[in-house]
């Protein structure tokens, strides 16, 4: 039975039309089962070489932005100055672009946060070797005390550009099933480096290209890089509406050019919401009708 062919669900129907098409079914599973899962290139729909042009222009934005240079990223041992202009990047190139509205992360998107889900923000890590990049045990769900609600309010889809062969080379690490246990590490659990720690979280393991994603309850952090090069990532949080975004994308953030070139940003920008967002932008008879927020799980 193709219970989506019924078009009973207008919310769910497309979502799940979208993970059949693109074989994903594996990937849903393991994001209830375990919280998280990692969707290699080959699903993911992009034309080649999209994974080394999109890594190119997350680098090219951080050597524009802090005026710095530097060679091949595999050898690049450390950055001259900490990344830390490293959001706002849609507006930056056609590849960051399409890497946000690909069919692929906008489903799992929508399958956390539902249809009127909104890009609360947008950002890179670039991170060097060194002893002391680790990154403590944490959750996304910021502000929200325990205990957190079983849905998740956010969900974090990540385009992997570095591999991620072994513990050496920096990966994020995931502590499955904690996406049901409702609150944060304490601060003795998030140290899961050190000798007897009470957690033990697994490596993620990914190919340059992949897009890792998982829900705003789960708990992970990320081994010290080993590797020499530069481990690079881009983060995409998405957010339901009624959470406090990460970038507000006021007028000017994005461009009209690119606004008119990728109609799909006027609706994951909340352009569209009937929240503030479309009075911050100057041309709101040019974007389209306010979409309606629905009240099932994938509105």
């Amino acid at each position: 039975m193709d219970i989506a062919a019924l078009e009973s669900s207008p919310n769910a129907d497309p979502l799940v039309n979208t993970i059949l098409e693109h074989d994903l079914a594996r990937h849903i599973v393991e994001l209830d089962a375990y919280g998280f899962t990692v969707i290699p290139p080959e699903k993911l729909g992009t034309p080649p070489g999209f994974g080394q042009d999109l890594r190119e222009a997350i680098l090219d934005v951080y050597k524009r932005r802090h005026g710095v240079a530097f060679d091949d990223f595999r050898s690049t041992s450390e950055l001259p100055v900490p990344n830390e202009m490293a959001w706002q990047l849609i507006d930056e190139s056609d590849a960051i672009t399409e890497a946000v509205l690909n069919p692929v992360c906008l489903a799992m998107a929508r399958w956390h946060c539902g249809q009127s889900a909104v890009l609360g923000g947008t950002s890179s890590i670039i991170k060097p070797p060194a002893e002391d990049n680790w990154l403590p045990l944490h959750n996304d769900t910021h502000g929200v005390p325990p205990p957190q609600a079983a849905y998740p309010h956010l969900v974090n889809t990540s385009w992997v550009l570095t591999d991620y062969d072994s513990r050496e080379d920096g990966p994020t690490v995931f502590v499955p099933g904690s996406h049901r246990w409702g609150r944060l590490p304490t601060p003795h659990e998030a140290m899961f480096w050190h000798d007897g720690a009470p957690v033990q979280p697994v490596p993620m393991q990914a190919k340059a290209g992949s897009l890792a994603i998982w829900g705003g309850n789960m708990w992970h952090g990320a081994y010290n890089r080993l590797t020499e090069g530069l481990r690079v990532t881009m983060v995409l949080v998405w957010l339901r509406p009624y959470m406090k975004m990460i970038n507000m994308w006021n007028e000017g953030a994005v461009s009209p050019e690119r606004l008119e070139r990728y109609p799909e940003l006027n609706k994951i920008l909340g352009y569209e919401h009937p929240y503030p967002f479309r009075e911050q932008v100057s041309n709101p008879e040019q974007i389209g009708p306010m979409i309606e927020v629905g009240q099932d799980q994938f509105g």
